[in-house]
């Protein structure tokens, strides 16, 4: 059986693209934990941010869902931009997954949850970037609102996660961020 990931990673941020949006908010859960929510209150507060996920996933294993191609690219560019340089970890992307051995008709993370039947609700990058700014203006319903989510999402996570887990040791998702070159 495969082992149980150390960490599960989602994250929250104002635009698809680390250039014209910031970090919003990063949920995390190590193992079978409840899941650990850092909301960025400022502008300022971006960069230890940053610094804590990078100190928390350091020589991991850690579960996403398309976070070898928003996630970690995001953080990536994020950190660089304040001399951060994300730590080595191992990667089990559940959205490659779902992509390669998954026949459904979509493989957005709410449409396999609700097939799945796994609790999640879906919230779009656009409503997302409104709350933040609200949140940053200092509404806490607006704040609470992402945090949630966010919440949700790293236990809907962890729920797909376990439900796929007797398979990964015999389909094992491709891991990107490996060096190809070996």
């Amino acid at each position: 059986m495969t082992k149980v990931a150390d960490v599960y990673l989602d994250i929250e941020t104002s635009s698809l693209d680390a250039d014209s949006g910031m970090v919003v908010a990063v949920g995390y859960a190590v193992e079978a934990k409840n899941p650990q929510i850092m909301f960025v209150q400022s502008f300022d507060e971006e960069r230890p941010v940053i610094s804590q996920v990078f100190e928390k996933l350091k020589n991991r294993n850690v579960v996403t869902f398309n976070g070898t191609y928003f996630d970690i690219p995001f953080l990536i560019a994020r950190g660089l931009k304040y001399d951060l340089h994300f730590p080595k970890i191992e990667t089990i992307d559940l959205y490659s997954w779902a992509k390669r051995f998954l026949k459904l008709q979509s493989r957005r993370f709410h449409e396999i949850c609700t097939f799945y039947n796994i609790s999640h609700e879906a919230i779009s990058g656009k409503e997302i970037n409104e709350l933040f700014i609200k949140a940053m203006s200092g509404n806490k319903d607006a704040e609470e609102r992402i945090v949630t989510h966010l919440y949700q999402d790293v236990k809907a996570l962890q729920t797909f996660h376990q439900k796929i887990m007797p398979l990964l040791a015999n389909y094992p998702p491709p891991n990107y961020l490996v060096d190809s070159r070996k």
